[in-house]
This record gives structure tokens, sequence and C-alpha cells, in this order.
């Protein structure tokens, strides 16, 4: 298989991987069940990035991923992908890259609000004390799956035999 392609299908491998990871890390997160039993603003717990996702978005991942390993993976596996397929591979990437920075943006708020509502219970003595909400590595290990994809279907471009 041509190392372009290899790299198309690690950056999807590592996205996924991402994708499983939650979005937040605190080390309340024991705390959230019984906090969401008393207040239901709380959440019960922390999603992963894939659970986060809005509805429509998670068939349009799917899609988009199933794509890139067609792409990848379509015949004559020994020579880089074609100009057309190592382009739709690099869009696709720089879509995903920027949907996951994105969700990395929202993430960051929700930590917040988040915090926020830690602290507020903590003052209020639902909690010994507040804790620190941050956005989860998921979305790192998402984003460097993103460009690799990009850079897997650029290579593609770049060594392409097509005119």
């Amino acid at each position: 298989m041509h190392r372009n392609r290899l790299i198309a299908l690690v950056g999807v491998i590592i996205g996924i991987i991402g994708l499983s990871l939650e979005g937040l890390t605190t080390e309340g997160e024991a705390l959230l069940p019984t906090l969401n039993a008393a207040n239901p603003a709380f959440p019960d717990g922390i999603p992963t990035i894939w659970g986060g996702l809005a509805s429509w978005a998670q068939p349009v991942l799917v899609v988009l991923i199933l794509a890139v390993v067609v792409f990848a993976v379509r015949p004559d596996r020994a020579k880089a992908m074609d100009r057309t397929s190592s382009m739709v591979v690099s869009v696709i990437g720089v879509a995903l890259l920027a949907y996951a920075v994105i969700k990395m943006l929202d993430a960051g708020d929700s930590a917040e609000g988040l915090q926020a509502a830690f602290a507020q219970a903590a003052s209020a003595g639902a909690i010994p004390a507040a804790v620190t909400v941050t956005t989860g590595f998921g979305f790192l290990i998402l984003i460097v799956g993103t460009v690799l994809v990009i850079f897997g279907g650029a290579m593609g471009f770049i060594s392409s035999d097509d005119d």
C-alpha cells in the first residue's frame, strides 16, 4: 500500500480513537450523578466526544470517514491515490478538522460552565471543594488524526501520476 494511503488510514484510526475519548476532564466526574440527582442542571456524567456530537453530525461523520477509507483502499493500492481522490480526501480532512476545532471550542465553553457550577455547588456546601474542568485530551488526538488525513490526501495529490 502506498504511504499516502496508509497515512490517511492511520489518520482515520487515530481520529476514531479521539472520538471515543471524553470531551471534558475533571476530578469531579464521580460527583456528577449525585449532583444531577439534586439538580438536573448538572450533567449525569461526561460524554465521549462522539456522544457529545449533534445527532445529525454522527451519520455525516460516519459517511465522511467511510469515504476516506474507500478512497484509501481503492484498487492499485501500490500507487498513490489519483489527483481527484487525493483532493477529495484532503477536503474531507479539512472539513473534519474544522468541525473538530469548533467542537473543541464548544467543549471549552462547556468546561467553563461546568467549572462555574462546581464552584457554585461548593459555595453552597453541596460538595467539599470546587474542582477544575478542562477540555479532554481526545480533542488533541482527534485533531492529529484529521491533520494526518489532510496530509495523506495532499501527499497523494503531489505524488500522483495524473495530469
